[in-house]
């Protein structure tokens, strides 16, 4: 015992001096800090400098009468207009939505932002590295996304005017469907939070030896600094800027290690050697981690979940004037997010290819998968000054913006939906201001108390997948009931929800519980260390892994997380549309078709066309005879006077005006 001891010590010592070759330099550091004091000042920016002038006291007479972003018009009997102002300049409105008046191109940064975080980053190659190419075949799903989300949920969201993606389930069902989803929305999140903070400092910690508390420490002080001053504002411009450092840390990195290893060819070849290039593995296994049915249809159902209904996309969305810019916006982020995972997906190759003969894990270098990218870059363009340093920024950059997005879009539903929502209650311009800002630093704290948890899991990928996957999928589930089944009532809805969450939840944590135990092991593909200097390979013996026998582990279990998604969104519909059968479905002539997507509208009777923005919120007590911007592309169907929808109907010498 006391032999292997010193023989483990001595590689230790060997991995320790190795990496103090590659230490970060004041060039690093200058450029790691001044990505800090630029997301800093940005918070100052549009804290201070940027935001609208007016204040609260801001009457809706003052302000611009076609900023359709801060007000909406609505037609009352009488024939006179009531405008609404949702809290004027810099208030809430401002805070949280940006005044609605935010453009197409930063917001489409600040969602590859928001997505991409430093689990991409680090975690994309490793899963490469680790299980071959099958995983980039995601950039399809990510694609066909896109696709859904236009078509499908952004022109309900556009239409409504929503401040809350969740507000839509209480106009479609009921408030305890929307408290429920809100509820789960915010535990989903207060999950990741810290996992989006541990990912960068252990990276930070793999260059540079600093303690990983201080470090994640570090990135929530100034992120929430930032996003306290400035709001979205802050957070979407914060993000574009850190997405460009972002790809380009991984782009340099990629290219100066492909110039260094001989070419493309010669990572091509070593992959192929290696059993890397896998695009289409038919397995029709569901316990297999990646195959072409996985990745497509589980990838599918994971991205259209997160980036459909839920709030950190959907506040975004709500941040642009209309729906044609949302849509161009979106289009951006989806081509923006496929070259940006290609490009990880890539460096996974990279990485093989440097480390084929000489596998980094196996002699004690790099303890965990994801300080694979980390360590590769210290040693392969560690002597190249900034070059470090701007990879590092890149990571934390990543990790700023999600962490921003969070907390800024987490502090918005706790206001609408939990406070407002769920406890009834209506605060003050002032208190909502107090409260907002508030969440963002209790928030902030609660990330940084939870770091030790997430110290403690491996595979950074699959576990922020599978925790997401609860929420994200039943939420998802809820949503497309609502929007695709319109015959689908509350009870439904309720049932399915909670089925959902349930069966999701079952499979996701019982998995992860198996993985602990040491019942299941991914199966990776193998590595070698033929190629190692002596000193690290000595009294190192490469041997077949031996994975337990999963036969006997419950099947739920053992399922590829990619599966995760598709089950709660699939046991949302299935029980929800039977329960509502059971108990009454919705009578579809009384139906409000704004809360409806518009590619169910032609399958509507004629009827509920006339009650088109009955439901929402917004409408007092006569609702619009025409459809908004948003659903005009499917409003060729005559109403019951004969007047086709979509014409302007002139009431006591007024025409009256969509929202």
């Amino acid at each position: 015992m006391a032999q292997l001891s010193q023989m483990a010590s001595g590689r230790s010592t060997l991995a320790e001096s190795l990496r103090e070759l590659y230490q970060f330099s004041v060039v690093d550091y200058c450029m790691f800090g001044a990505m800090l004091m630029l997301s800093a000042a940005c918070g100052i920016y549009f804290g201070f400098f940027k935001r609208n002038k007016g204040g609260d006291s801001e009457t809706p007479e003052s302000s611009s009468s076609d900023d359709e972003s801060a007000h909406r018009t609505v037609t009352v009997a009488s024939g006179s207009k009531r405008t609404k102002t949702t809290f004027g300049s810099s208030t809430m409105d401002e805070y949280l939505l940006g005044s609605r008046k935010l453009k197409a191109f930063p917001v489409a940064m600040s969602l590859v932002a928001g997505y991409i975080s430093g689990v991409t980053i680090l975690g994309t190659p490793a899963e490469i590295y680790n299980f071959g190419t099958q995983y980039w075949l995601i950039v399809i799903p990510i694609l066909l996304m896109g696709v859904a989300v236009c078509t499908v949920y952004l022109p309900v969201f556009c239409s409504l005017k929503l401040n809350s993606s969740y507000e839509y389930l209480e106009l479609r069902f009921s408030s305890s469907v929307r408290s429920i989803a809100s509820v789960m929305f915010v535990i989903d999140e207060l999950l990741f939070l810290p996992m989006i903070i541990y990912v960068p400092a252990l990276a930070f910690n793999q260059v540079t030896g600093f303690n990983l508390y201080v470090i994640g420490a570090i990135v929530c002080v100034v992120c929430i600094f930032y996003t306290l001053l400035g709001g979205i504002k802050a957070v979407v411009f914060t993000d574009a800027w850190q997405v460009v450092v972002m790809f380009i840390s991984v782009v340099v990195v990629v290219i100066i290690g492909t110039i260094a290893i001989g070419g493309p060819d010669v990572i091509w070849d070593r992959s192929v050697e290696g059993g890397r290039i896998d695009f289409f593995n038919f397995n029709p296994s569901m316990y297999e981690r990646q195959t072409f049915w996985a990745v497509l249809i589980g990838g599918f159902f994971y991205w259209t979940s997160f980036n459909s209904v839920n709030q950190t996309m959907v506040q975004r969305y709500m941040s642009l004037p209309n729906l044609k810019k949302a849509k161009l916006s979106i289009a951006m982020f989806t081509v923006g997010m496929g070259v940006f995972v290609s490009v990880c997906c890539y460096a996974g190759l990279l990485l093989y290819g440097k480390y084929f003969e000489c596998d980094p894990t196996s002699v004690g270098l790099v303890t965990t998968d994801d300080q694979l990218f980390p360590h590769y870059v210290m040693e392969s363009v560690g002597k190249l000054k900034g070059i470090p340093g701007l990879f590092i920024a890149g990571v934390f950059g990543a990790a700023l913006s999600s962490l921003s997005v969070v907390l800024n879009s987490t502090s918005a539903v706790l206001l609408e939906d939990i406070l407002k929502g769920l406890f009834r209650v209506n605060p003050s311009p002032f208190v909502a201001n107090v409260f907002v800002r508030g969440s963002v630093v209790v928030l902030g704290l609660a990330a940084m108390g939870c770091l030790f948890i997430i110290e403690k899991l491996g595979g950074i990928l699959s576990v922020a997948t599978s925790l997401s996957a609860i929420a994200a999928g039943t939420t998802c589930g809820i949503f497309t009931l609502g929007m695709l089944v319109p015959w689908s009532n509350t009870k439904g809805a309720l049932f399915g929800g909670v089925s959902g969450a349930l069966l999701s939840g079952w499979v996701s944590l019982g998995s992860q519980f198996a993985g602990a135990a040491g019942e299941i092991v991914p199966h990776k593909l193998p590595v070698s260390i033929d190629g190692c200097i002596e000193d690290l390979v000595t009294n190192v013996t490469m041997v077949n892994p031996v994975y337990p026998d999963e036969s006997g582990v419950f099947p739920l279990y053992r399922l590829s997380y990619h599966w995760i998604t598709p089950i709660g969104v699939t046991t949302v519909l299935i029980v929800g549309t039977i329960v509502s059968f059971l108990t009454g479905p919705r009578d579809l002539r009384h139906i409000d078709p704004e809360l409806i997507s518009p590619v169910i509208h032609r399958f509507l009777p004629q009827e509920s066309f006339g009650n088109f923005g009955t439901a929402s919120k917004n409408c007092g007590a006569v609702a619009p005879v025409i459809f908004c911007e948003e659903m005009q592309p499917h409003t060729n169907i005559a109403s019951s006077s004969g007047t086709p929808y979509g014409t302007a109907v002139e009431r006591n010498g007024q025409v009256t005006k969509s929202r």
